[in-house]
């Protein structure tokens, strides 16, 4: 019988595949295994990291954990106040999966999922969910994901809270126009507006905004298996891109920078979903005059 492979060679095969996206076959002889042995290390390496989303993808649930979240939007250049996260979507291509294969025909002409990210100011993933059709638009995303109904619900996103000209603002996420307006998620005023104020509120928003942007590229740029047609299970798709995230925050806890700048392509906005929930207009308009400075 042939001795086993090395642990340390099944994590390098691993994260070989995962940074390349090279296929089984042409990583079997740069490590002069058999593709067999290339499919199983990548399984065992996914799988294990799949298993440690839940330590490195935590979203802040004590008032020391969100202060600090918060403090790293302030750290950038918005001006936006109590900013707790940044959300956006991205596609991952898949193969057509053997249910439902024509919702996950997308826009872009192609089979695959939207992954709903959400990170701080750093650009670590704070939430992450996939998996979802490519078809659906983020609205549709958020609403069926756990975030939307422990935010609703409120047992997220309520403290700290500061005062702005006697308004009382709890922690919020900051989107694009994609997403439904709430207490609890901030998006820009309509594109064509002609009001000065909201325009520069816009400006604001994008600035804190687009670390979400930027860390969809990062995530696809280090770990390239995702700009790549993912040819397994839906469910190994699903959990290769968690492993991935996982990677991606751990590499921000090692310090280990990525210098690569590129987005992620066009935002996903399909449609204007205006929908004002409790006084969630009247807090966009009490930020939007605290960034204009007629606070």
């Amino acid at each position: 019988m042939r001795n086993c492979v090395p642990v340390e060679k099944i994590l390098a095969i691993g994260l070989y595949r995962l940074a390349h996206g090279n296929s089984y076959v042409s990583t079997a002889p740069a490590f002069n295994v058999g593709k067999s042995t290339v499919i199983e290390a990548v399984q065992d390496v996914v799988n294990v990291l799949y298993d440690q989303r839940n330590r490195y993808i935590k979203f802040p649930t004590t008032i020391a954990e969100m202060t600090e979240c918060i403090a790293t939007f302030e750290r950038t250049r918005s001006e936006l106040p109590n900013v707790a996260g940044a959300i956006d979507g991205t596609h991952i291509p898949i193969i057509a999966p053997r249910e439902d294969a024509v919702d996950y025909f997308s826009r872009y002409q192609q089979h695959d999922m939207i992954v709903q990210g959400v990170v701080d100011g750093t650009g670590k993933f704070i939430d992450a969910v996939t998996g979802f059709p490519g078809s659906a638009h983020d609205a549709r995303v958020l609403r069926n994901s756990n975030i939307y109904q422990e935010a609703e619900q409120g047992n997220i996103l309520q403290a700290p809270r500061v005062d702005i000209d006697g308004n009382d603002i709890g922690p919020y996420l900051v989107g694009d126009s994609a997403y439904p307006l709430t207490p609890w998620l901030i998006k820009p005023f309509p594109e064509g507006t002609n009001d000065p104020d909201e325009k520069t509120f816009n400006k604001e928003l994008s600035r804190a905004r687009v670390v979400v942007e930027r860390a969809f590229g990062i995530l696809k740029g280090r770990w390239r298996v995702l700009q790549k047609r993912l040819d397994s299970s839906l469910n190994f798709a699903i959990n290769t891109t968690i492993a991935c995230i996982v990677l991606h925050n751990f590499c921000i806890e090692a310090n280990d920078d990525w210098d690569d700048d590129n987005d992620d392509g066009p935002p996903n906005n399909d449609g204007n979903n205006n929908v004002f929930v409790g006084d969630a207009d009247e807090i966009r308009g009490t930020l939007k005059d605290f960034v204009c400075g007629n606070v």
